[in-house]
């Protein structure tokens, strides 16, 4: 299993009024994570468009379960689930408590430049994928 943990920190302009982390930042920590990821595995969204594919979101799910907070340490777990098809990671959200703030899902498929969807991972990301697992 390919898991992976980040730390961040929830900054001013994240939030709002309140000091509290806007609900659509959570897509920003998790593409962080992701990118992060797919940099440490030598094949990041750089690279793909070289090699004449791109990773498009497909879906998204996510479940807030407390808040963040302005100038909180977050640690956020990244899981990949399925490399096959597409690409689907889990993320788990922590605070420095190490309490659970939010779970999410994404899911990714490969698509040529042109747009044409590809059916399967190209095999110079699936090869990497795998082989970190």
């Amino acid at each position: 299993m390919l898991k992976r943990s980040y730390n961040f920190r929830a900054e001013f302009f994240d939030v709002d009024s309140m000091g509290v982390v806007w609900h659509g930042n959570y897509v920003k920590y998790t593409e962080m994570a992701r990118c992060r990821l797919l940099d440490e595995l030598g094949c990041n969204y750089i690279k793909m468009k070289q090699k004449k594919f791109a990773l498009p979101i497909v879906k998204m799910d996510f479940k807030f379960i407390k808040p963040i907070y302005f100038n909180d340490e977050i640690r956020i777990e990244i899981v990949l689930l399925d490399c096959n098809t597409f690409l689907k990671f889990s993320y788990q959200i922590f605070n420095s408590n190490e309490e659970l703030l939010c779970k999410a899902n994404t899911s990714q498929v490969a698509v040529s430049l042109q747009g044409e969807t590809l059916y399967e991972i190209p095999k110079i990301l699936k090869e990497i994928l795998v082989c970190n697992t």
